[in-house]
Formats: C-alpha cells, sequence, structure tokens
C-alpha cells in the first residue's frame, strides 16, 4: 500500500529541520514545522500576496513609460486651446522628463525639436500660435532657455495625492501618427471624467463602487467635448493606436457609454482585468 506520508513531502522537508507530514485521527493530511522557521497562510492569502507583487512589479515597470495629467485642473488647459492645440498638448507633454523638461533623450528641447515631433515643420504658424497662447497661459513654462510643462497639469514622479489620470507615452505617440491633432484633443478633453475603478467616461470620476459609475451616455459626452453626437459617433471608431481601439463603445439595452483602453490611457493602479483585456482584443479592421 503507497505511504501516505510520502506523497505530502516536499522542498520544505528537504531543506529545514523539525518540517515532518503526517495523517491525524481524522485522516486528515498534515504538515507540521518550528514556529520560528515558519508560519500558517492560506491559499488566499498566498493568491492575494501574489497579487499584489505582480500589481507592483506591473507599476514599477512601467514609470518611465507614462506620465500623469491632472485632472481637476484640466479644464483650465481646454478652456484656452483648440481641440488640434489640446492634441498638441496630449502628445507634447509625453516628452518631458522628471524635472518637467521637454526633452529628447537627454537633449533639451528647442522649438524646432518640438514643432518636428508635433509634425508642424510645413505648418510653423500653427506651431507658433500653439507655443504663444501655451506660454501666455503658463501651460508650459520657459526657464533659462528650456521649456517646462507646468506640474500643475502634468507631471511625472509622485502623486502626492493629486488626482491623476496616466498617459502611456509610446501609446499616445503612435495615436497621434494614426490620428488627427483634433482627434487626440477631443481625447485630451474626456481625461477629466475617466473612472477610477472601471475607465469608463462618466459623471462621477470618484465613484469606487462600479454598481454606482454613472457612464456619460454619447450625447452627454459629445456636448462635453463640443461635438455632434453623430460626430463622435463615427470618429470614435476610427481611434486606434499601433492595431488597437483607443476608445469601446459599450452598449447595454438602447444606452451605449464609453471606456478608455488602459494601455493607452488609465486611472488604476493594478494590472488591467481580464475583461478589458477581453474587450480591447477586438482589432481593427485594416484601412485599405
Amino acid at each position: 500500500m503507497p505511504n501516505r506520508e510520502n506523497k505530502l513531502q516536499t522542498n520544505e522537508h528537504r531543506y529545514y529541520d523539525g518540517v515532518f507530514s503526517y495523517v491525524d485521527e481524522n485522516g486528515e493530511a498534515r504538515i507540521s514545522a518550528p514556529a520560528h522557521t515558519h508560519k500558517v497562510v492560506n491559499y488566499k492569502q498566498a493568491e492575494a500576496w501574489q497579487a499584489i507583487q505582480e500589481t507592483e512589479k506591473w507599476r514599477q515597470e512601467g514609470q518611465d513609460n507614462f506620465t500623469f495629467s491632472v485632472m481637476d485642473a484640466l479644464h483650465e488647459v481646454t478652456s484656452v486651446l483648440t481641440n488640434a492645440q489640446c492634441g498638441f498638448m496630449l502628445v507634447l507633454q509625453s516628452y518631458m522628463n522628471y524635472e518637467g523638461k521637454l526633452t529628447t533623450g537627454r537633449k533639451a528641447m528647442k522649438s524646432a525639436d518640438m514643432m518636428r515631433v508635433l509634425g508642424l515643420n510645413e505648418k510653423r504658424q500653427t506651431f507658433y500660435d500653439f507655443l504663444r497662447i501655451t506660454t501666455e497661459n503658463a501651460i508650459i513654462v520657459k526657464k533659462d532657455d528650456h521649456y517646462y510643462v507646468n506640474p500643475r497639469y502634468h507631471f511625472r514622479g509622485s502623486m502626492n495625492g493629486r488626482i491623476t489620470i496616466k498617459s502611456y507615452t509610446d501609446n499616445v505617440r503612435k495615436a497621434y501618427s494614426d490620428n488627427k491633432p483634433e482627434d487626440l484633443g477631443l481625447i485630451y478633453r474626456m481625461l477629466p471624467f475617466v473612472n477610477l475603478q472601471t475607465n469608463t467616461i462618466c459623471h462621477n470620476p470618484f465613484e469606487t463602487t462600479p454598481e454606482n459609475v454613472r457612464p456619460l451616455r454619447a450625447k452627454e459626452l459629445a456636448e462635453v467635448i463640443g461635438v455632434a453626437p453623430s460626430t463622435l459617433s463615427r470618429r470614435v471608431s476610427d481611434w486606434t493606436f499601433d492595431n488597437e481601439y483607443v476608445l469601446a463603445k459599450v452598449k447595454v439595452g438602447k444606452k451605449t457609454s464609453y471606456m478608455f483602453n488602459p494601455w493607452i490611457l488609465y486611472r488604476g493602479s493594478v494590472v488591467p482585468d481580464d475583461t478589458a483585456r477581453a474587450i480591447f482584443a477586438v482589432k481593427p479592421i485594416p484601412k485599405n
């Protein structure tokens, strides 16, 4: 007859003295170990700890790959910039370092560098209009002949209690190459309405209970960002980056709401769940 105790052997038995297995009087398998080398942890605790470790690893690995936008201050930016200029701002802030200085690599950006990354070499007046309005309103600050993004609106590093949304730099830049500046400007205008728990664009972005989130319906969202509902519906379906959709249209019954792809813009601090992965696994139809 097989020795049941042998089946309970683990690496712990080999590497630690005093660890042994046995079957109690009720026929239950037990493992005994000294308290100074071991503690009791149930499977749920172990799984929760593993989830925390994975989240922390995911968060730390992305530190250099995203910037923060301060949600409750962005209205000051959107109130003075056009849609296209908001799109320029969404892209340009992805080039700031931890001091807020606009750089390419380790080199401080000059106006010519900004013009180049925004693709405005052939539209110099458009660029200088943007630079003038952003510096006049201290959205971009020139100091010691260098350009900085005002941390009131965008920053890298510690949140320090600020209410923020992350923009993933590589994917924002890819979206800029796939879409018009005006489209990124509309995306920028949506940032203050993204929910912390669900990444849904909603009335109550600070609601933490998913059942209580009140999504902005298509007509409401169009009104918030200043376009016709038909325009929003048409353009949202075209917004892509690196063969992924920027937004998902979620339709339940006759009501449509919108959710940001968490791999481009994200409120949360944990790894996006399997539902988000499944939603955005749907790929755009190639354009002719």
